[in-house]
């Protein structure tokens, strides 16, 4: 399920005081939902800087993309390895993060996946990523998730906006939930998508021509490559858009549970409602990791949104 800031950092906090904090963690969620500051934030807490800046302790060491395409190469992956099998120098603990790590190169990712098998002693890696189903599975396997969603009802576009308006027609009090309102939601969810993925096949193809035009007559250059990249950057936006609308669905739920929790005297009626959407949220993360495997797309929407429908009007 996704949580707050406040409430992950929390969990990992008291799981840390206990000795029961995990080597490697994988931190995603959408815009506003503060991946990067929960990241130094966890840091923190790991290193003791206290009233340090993160960034300033000599035992916090981080990458992110810096090349023109944006992406996570080797050479950098070698040498966050080589900081964090140093000593360190101002305490016993060292962190390594890497920022958007769905930017990983395989050829990095594949370089990594040892010392996320084997970490040095005291060190604490920590990956973020807005898109964790783009991250190799191998990757994702060997880190602890930890799903953030905004604490604000606010979206960063139409899309995610459209969606959140069409939840209470779903999920409100008089609504059916049944197979054919989850067949419902797919279409709506499923159209979103599409118009992300028309819209990002349109650019691809007036990129590609422009590029043609300006460089066809002077160079002879690999345009299939050059499509295929395209084509793949495309998909990825896609992908993007599509863990996004699913954490709209997921802040839906969330915010009704925070609501309990906030108002919540102890009722019966109460816990029984903070069970029920709990299990709504563990629906939308298994539809989201089902997603990440690459099955079917339509088919794999239509079964998670029926399991979220049953899971809303269970008692």
């Amino acid at each position: 399920m996704a949580f707050t800031r406040e409430e992950a950092f929390r969990l990992l906090e008291k799981a840390l005081a206990e000795g029961h904090l995990g080597h490697a963690y994988l931190i995603s969620g959408s815009p506003g939902s503060g991946v990067q500051e929960f990241a130094n934030e966890l840091a923190a807490l790991f290193l003791g800087s206290g009233e340090i800046a993160v960034e300033k302790d000599p035992d916090f060491h981080a990458i992110e993309p810096e090349s023109k395409s944006r992406k996570l190469l080797t050479e950098q992956v070698r040498e966050l390895e080589h900081a964090i099998h140093r000593k360190p120098e101002r305490g016993s603990r060292k962190v390594a993060v890497v920022r958007d790590a769905d930017r990983l190169m395989p050829q990095a990712a594949n370089a990594f996946l040892k010392t996320l098998e084997e970490p040095p002693d005291g060190s604490l890696l920590i990956l973020t990523t807005q898109l964790p189903e783009a991250l190799l599975e191998t990757i994702r396997s060997r880190c602890i998730s930890v799903v953030l969603h905004s604490s604000m009802q606010s979206f960063v576009g139409s899309r995610e906006e459209r969606l959140a308006r069409k939840l209470p027609e779903f999920f409100g009090p008089e609504s059916k939930t049944d197979a054919t309102a989850a067949f419902g939601l797919t279409r709506v969810f499923r159209d979103l998508v599409e118009e992300v993925r028309e819209e990002a096949a349109e650019r691809t193809k007036e990129e590609l021509a422009a590029e043609k035009a300006h460089f066809g007559k002077t160079t002879e250059g690999d345009w299939e490559n050059r499509e295929e990249a395209l084509k793949a950057s495309s998909e990825a936006e896609v992908l993007q858009e599509r863990s996004l609308l699913l954490g709209v669905v997921a802040d839906y739920f969330g915010g009704a549970l925070r609501k309990i929790h906030t108002d919540s005297e102890g009722r019966i009626e109460q816990m029984d409602e903070s069970r029920r959407l709990i299990r709504c949220l563990d629906a939308v993360e298994k539809l989201r990791s089902t997603l990440e495997r690459g099955i079917q797309e339509g088919l794999a929407l239509e079964a998670g949104f029926l399991e979220l429908m049953m899971a809303f009007k269970s008692e």
